[in-house]
This record gives C-alpha cells, structure tokens and sequence, in this order.
C-alpha cells in the first residue's frame, strides 16, 4: 500500500538535480508549477488525488531545488523537454499532467510534441499574451534580482511580491492594471518572497520563457484529450477570449468555485481519461557516479544530503548551521564516500518541521550515517559553529570515528557565548519585511565585527567587506531558520567546545587563518594537540 503523504526525492539527469515530491499508486499524474514558484505549492493538491493516483510533483528546473538548465535562456520547448527526461528517468510510459501558468505552457507543448506520452491535459490558467503584452512584460516584469551590498534587493523583494496582488501586471500601477484579489498577510509575502530567494535571479528564467513563447496557437494543434479551465479568480480569465478555434478533443471550459470547483472537475477528467497501471512506478533513488543528491528518511524527517560514492570508509562534511552549505567543489575530497549534509532546517533539509535542537541534529547525522555507510569507518570535517557538534557525534560513533578536522571552529568563553545569543537577528516576521533587513545586517556584521563581542572599535575585524553574494546565500538560510534560529545558535554557541575536542582520542587537525582566528585560540589548540 503506498502513502497518500507527500515525499521527496532528487534523482540525476545528466549533471542536473531534480527535486520532486511524490505519494500514492495507481495512474500517473504529474503537476507542473506556476513561475516563481514550485512544487511545495500542489502539498495539498498531492494528497488529494494520491488515494487514486501516483502524483508526481517535480521542481521545475531552476525552481525549486532543482538544478537549472544548462542554457543561458531556456525556452519553453526545454522546459517540457526537461519534463519528459524525468518521466523517462522515472520509468514512465504515459501520464496525465496537469500545469498552472506557466507550467500549462510547458504541459501544452509537451503535449504537442509527444501526444502518445499523455492521457490527458489539463490546463489551469492558458496564457496568450499578445506582441506588446510580451515586449512589455519581458522588459519591466523581470528585473535582475542581484544582491547589492546594503541589502537593499531585500527591500524591493518584498515589495514586489506585494505589488502583484494589486497590479496585473506589476510593474504596472496604472488603473487599468488594477486587480481585486486579497492582498497577502505577512506570512503569505514572506512565502511568496522565499520562493524567489530559493532561486535567485534564476527566478526568470521561467517567466522569461513563458514570455518569449511564441508557439501558443499549438494548443489548436493538440491530439489528446484537453481542457483548459479558466477559473473566476484568475488574472488569465480574459485570455480564454483569445483563444483560437479549438478541436473537437481540445475543451475550453469556465470554472466559477476556485480551486475546489477545479479539483472537482479534475475528478471527473481524470477518471475517464487515465487508465490503470501494468507495473508500480520505481521511485526509488538511483545514485550514479560523481556527486548525486539525495533525500534521506531520518526519525526527525528528510534530510537532503550531497554524495558521491568510494571506498574504504567516509567522510562526513558539516557545514556550519545558519550559513549555506559549502559548494562540493570546495570540499576536500580523497576516494573515499563522501557525504555532504544539509543541516535539518537548511536548503534541501528545510522542511523539517521537529524542533531545531543539537539532540535533532544529531538523531539527522547518526541516521544518514547508518543509511549511507552503516558499520564503515568515518572521518568529520566541520566548519566553524559545527564543531560544537562532533564531541557527541564521536561518542556516538566510538572506534569508528578516524580523525576530525576542524575549519575555522568557534571556541568560545561562557560570557562571549551569551553575547552571541543576545545579538541574534529577531526572526519574527515583520509587516514591511524588516526582518530581512535585520538579518543581513546580522550576517554582514558577523564579518565585520566578531559576532560574540559587543558592538564596538574593539570587535571589529580589519578585513575586507564579505561578498554580497556569499551574504545573500546565508541570509536565505537565516531566513528559513525563522522562528527556530535561536534555539539552532543556541546549540553551538557553548562554552566547553574547545576542552571537549581536545580530549578526542583520535587525530584532530585544525584550519583557520591567522585572521579568522579570534585571539589566537585555534593556534594554540594546534600547539595542545601536538604536545599530547
């Protein structure tokens, strides 16, 4: 019996991750996103069909936590190329596919080329944009999303997903753009804005190739089953009025009940479309050479991990909680398993929902461990504040754990612990979006100043500012932290770390430059170590 719950898993298509999310049995239903957004979006929409179907939600490339395309600007014949790649990797043969926005574009072209590989269409929202609706848009409606140093790009962020409930489209404030939706509650523009921030200035991708999208004429061409529901409470409901004449198996339809008189619809289409299937769907990871990503089940929910298979033991990568982790191209390698984990709470791992405390990080990293290389021996590089979690990852391990290495590690004194804890970014959410203000402050500063001092000439560090960019990827992560930030930098700021990994009984090895090394102290536990 499968689960109606919704799972994860990243499989590997050429050198691309892609994310999607699953549950069920019975016929393949995939769901395509609207742009910025991803499949986190259909969570509800998964469960309810998956008592009937296997539901198949992926990432769309470049959203999500899906690897993008490899060209510079993907069009929309890549993107359903990319659909069907995944269909195939999954061992697929025909499904019904269901997109919104931009994935209807993407859903109707796929369609158009490989009509023999779908049950049916269904369409949520179809978009014909005219030539100066195209030209207009592609120009104002896609800005460059860069970090700039002040943090300023948060600001317009948070702005701009405000704005397009207002204005369709937004960049456009006249009167005539003027829309009556409800505008979000704070909650609701700090998901919206999260979207995009997952993504960064790839989030154009997909807007840009629906855009640039010329061929939409094409759903007259279309030989399956079709329909293309336009609900009430769409901005795209003018467009049902451009539509060319259609064929007979293609259905232009109106729908007055929102989402819930769509979904009933989809009952009724579905059921006289799709057909049962001959074997079970194999979603199972497939892990192949070089580095593959994978979700992994752990008692505290699924931990996304970076992996690349070897020999004769592993090396377990902790990058450090509240930053981004490390790019595997920085890592140090050698032919052992490599495992690269994302801390619960962070990137692929972020929607773990039990509490962010040092016990739930390592329940996370013991069972990843017993996943990937149960019984083999493991060596531990962590970085900076991971290292007040390697003591009891040790004790956990005994006679397995090899060596540890430690890059940049925090050790620090009770009174500087308490410093660190009190200067914390607030992670409450604010109505204008100061919380993202906040947070880059915070991790600009952390740079500039040492983060458990008090603000003063005396904490500050004669160092060059921090690359915006490298700001940006770990304020993202401060923001998904939210709510529980404190209690992760209260499980790694504590006073015994340094005394606790000194009396590892296995070689420890210690990286810091002299200037990323507060008073000296990772110098001396080098002195410490050798003298033992």
């Amino acid at each position: 019996m499968h689960s109606t719950r919704s799972r994860r898993q990243f499989i590997r298509i050429g050198d691309r991750a892609v994310h999607y999310r699953y549950a069920g049995q019975g016929p393949v239903l995939m769901l395509l996103h609207q742009s910025p957004q991803n499949s986190r979006m259909w969570l509800q929409m998964i469960e309810r069909f998956a008592d009937r179907y296997t539901v198949i939600a992926p990432d769309t490339p470049g959203f999500g936590y899906s690897d993008p395309l490899a060209d510079a600007a993907p069009g929309i014949d890549r993107f359903a190329e990319a659909t069907l790649e995944l269909a195939d990797a999954l061992g697929i043969e025909r499904f019904a596919l269901f997109g919104m926005h931009t994935g209807g574009l993407i859903g109707m072209h796929l369609a158009w080329r490989a009509p023999e590989r779908l049950h049916c269409l269904i369409i949520d929202g179809y978009a014909l944009f005219n030539d100066a609706e195209r030209a207009r848009y592609t120009d104002r409606y896609l800005p460059p999303f860069v970090p700039s140093w002040d943090g300023g790009h948060l600001r317009w962020l948070w702005s701009r997903m405000r704005e397009q409930l207002y204005f369709f489209p937004w960049c456009d404030p006249s009167a005539e753009c003027a829309i009556a939706l409800p505008p979000y509650d704070t909650q609701g523009t700090h998901d919206a804005a999260m979207d995009i921030l997952d993504v960064g200035d790839n989030y154009r991708s997909g807007y840009g190739a629906a855009f640039r999208y010329t061929q939409r004429q094409r759903v007259a061409e279309l030989q399956c089953p079709a329909w293309l529901i336009y609900r009430h409470d769409d901005v795209l409901l003018s467009h049902r009025a451009r539509l060319p004449a259609l064929p007979a198996n293609v259905r232009s339809e109106e729908e007055p009940d929102g989402v819930e008189g769509l979904h009933r619809r989809m009952d009724s289409l579905l059921q006289q479309s799709t057909q049962p299937l001959l074997a079970p769907v194999p979603l199972a990871a497939r892990e192949k050479d070089g580095w593959t990503r994978r979700i992994i089940d752990t008692p505290v929910g699924e931990v996304a991990v970076r992996l690349r298979r070897g020999s004769n033991g592993a090396v377990l990568h902790i990058h450090s909680p509240g930053q981004a982790p490390l790019p595997v191209a920085v890592l140090q390698v050698d032919a052992r398993t490599q495992i690269a984990v994302e801390l619960p709470g962070h990137a692929g791992s972020a929607e773990i929902t039990a509490p962010l405390t040092v016990e739930t990080m390592q329940t996370a990293l013991c069972a990843l461990l017993e996943d990937v290389v149960p019984g083999q021996a493991v060596a531990v590089h962590a970085y900076e504040a991971a290292a007040a979690y390697v003591a009891d990852l040790a004790a956990y391990l005994g006679a397995r754990l090899t060596e540890v290495a430690l890059h940049r590690p925090w050790l620090l004194q009770a009174d500087e612990c308490a410093c660190l804890l009190a200067r914390l970014p607030d992670p409450a959410l604010h109505p204008a979006g100061g919380h993202m203000a906040e947070a880059w402050q915070w991790e600009r500063e952390r740079h500039l100043l040492w983060p458990w001092l008090p603000a003063s000439a005396a904490a500050r560090r004669l160092v060059a500012a921090p690359d915006a960019a490298q700001v940006h990827a770990n304020v993202v992560e401060l923001l998904r932290l939210g709510a529980q930030l404190p209690l992760v930098f209260a499980g790694v700021a504590v006073a015994d770390t340094g005394l606790r990994l000194s009396a590892l009984r296995v070689p420890v090895t210690v990286h810091a430059d002299a200037q990323d090394d507060y008073q000296g102290r990772s110098a001396a536990m080098v002195a410490d170590l050798a003298a033992r």
